[in-house]
């Protein structure tokens, strides 16, 4: 079996060397590893423990180019993260990378001489690791997952037929990243957020990469609570961020529960959909479609259509006299409770006779019936895309 013979060969090579070795796939994540040698650094110890070395040190080594190597490399330490350094070669075939084959070398003992033979092993084990895929792999998985969230039910039918569903609730996650680089590293930093958050599930769980988007599907959910959920989430955008680096932008939203895998397309669409609204509410890098009230409807207006033409006028022209802005407070937290006078004094911590004679300004001056539920519906709205203009760093309604 050829993941067997890899084996033998990183171990004798090891050996060899009297030095601890790895072998990786493209992502950084462990494939076969030698025992130690005493050379071992905290990063390595959690590696071979969890198969997974954390998403700072997978982050650090990606940062030092190790994905577009194309000949013998070193990777500096970090004390900050406990890694050494490490010296090593890609594994290639034919001119497609399947991983690289990494040694120890804390105190930079490794010589050009040394390299030359990590080459030769990197090329003894290329054709054994092309031997050992199978058709099967996590690519077809990947594939099978992206067409059940297609919205095209010509897609979804043949995916929702050959996949096996698990019976119960659905709900998925989807986490949106952007950082100007190349879209490898986009796909290395989603999918390994996805994989861990995957092996971290208390139940089934598929995963996919889809450009710049990374989906979770949860199923059988129905126990699942929500805050629980979030809390992933964020575990997720931060994991997802260490790998990508520290100029990338996260954004994640949490879909509402479905009944199975034959609609997972459309939490999928609720998650995607609460992602591009998230950090336009504030810090958090997570929204659910679930608590997203009016915004979840405001998410399908592209943002270039939330332009001050979107803010209706009567609005502007009360943000203009109004410089102190209680004006504009006021007539939110009325909006706010559907025209409650009690519950909008009560939240603003003012006298209802304040509130009145208040919301009498608000008529006077802009020339509005604000017991027409229609009028209220506009300007509620228009309160609504404001802030998400705000967000943006362009506020239609600047005080004064």
């Amino acid at each position: 079996m050829s993941r067997d013979a890899i084996q033998a060969v990183v171990d004798r090579f090891a050996d060899e060397l009297g030095r601890s070795v790895v072998v990786n796939d493209p992502e950084v994540r462990m494939l076969f590893a030698s025992r130690h040698f005493g050379d071992e650094d905290p990063v390595r110890i959690r590696a071979m423990l969890n198969r997974d070395a954390g998403s700072e040190a997978i982050g650090y080594m990606l940062s030092s180019g190790i994905a577009q190597w194309t000949r013998p490399g070193r990777i500096p330490g970090s004390e900050t993260l406990g890694l050494h350094a490490r010296a090593g070669v890609p594994i290639s075939w034919r001119g497609e990378i399947l991983g690289m084959i990494l040694v120890m070398d804390a105190v930079g003992t490794v010589t050009d001489t040394d390299l030359a033979r990590i080459g030769e092993v990197a090329n003894e084990i290329a054709p054994l690791m092309v031997g050992d895929r199978t058709p099967s792999d996590s690519a077809r998985s990947e594939a099978l997952v992206k067409d059940l969230l297609s919205p095209d039910v010509v897609v979804r039918e043949p995916a929702l037929a050959e996949s096996k569903a698990v019976p119960g609730a659905v709900r998925v996650v989807t986490l949106a990243l952007q950082h100007g680089k190349d879209p490898e590293l986009t796909a290395i930093a989603l999918r390994h957020a996805l994989v861990a958050a995957h092996s971290r599930s208390r139940g089934g769980a598929l995963h996919t990469v889809v450009g710049d988007k990374g989906h979770l599907v949860y199923q059988a959910t129905a126990a699942r609570d929500l805050d629980t959920v979030v809390a992933e989430a964020r575990r997720m955008a931060r994991d997802a961020g260490d790998v990508a680096g520290k100029d990338a932008i996260i954004e994640a939203g949490v879909g509402a529960p479905v009944d199975g895998l034959g609609d997972a397309w459309i939490s999928a669409r609720q998650a995607g959909l609460a992602a591009t609204i998230a950090r336009r509410l504030g810090d958090d890098p997570v929204v659910a479609w679930e608590r997203a009230g009016v915004f979840g409807v405001l998410a399908r207006v592209p943002r270039a259509e939330l332009d001050i033409t979107a803010v209706p006028e009567e609005l502007r022209r009360l943000a203009e006299t109004d410089r102190s802005g209680r004006l504009l407070d006021t007539l939110r937290a009325f909006l706010d409770h559907a025209g409650s006078g009690p519950k909008a004094a009560d939240a603003l911590f003012i006298h209802r006779t304040t509130l009145y004679y208040r919301l009498d300004r608000i008529r006077d001056a802009i020339g509005v019936d604000l017991d027409d539920g229609g009028v209220r519906l506009r300007l509620h709205l228009g309160l609504r895309v404001a802030d998400l203009m705000r967000a943006e760093g362009n506020d239609p309604l600047r005080r004064g």
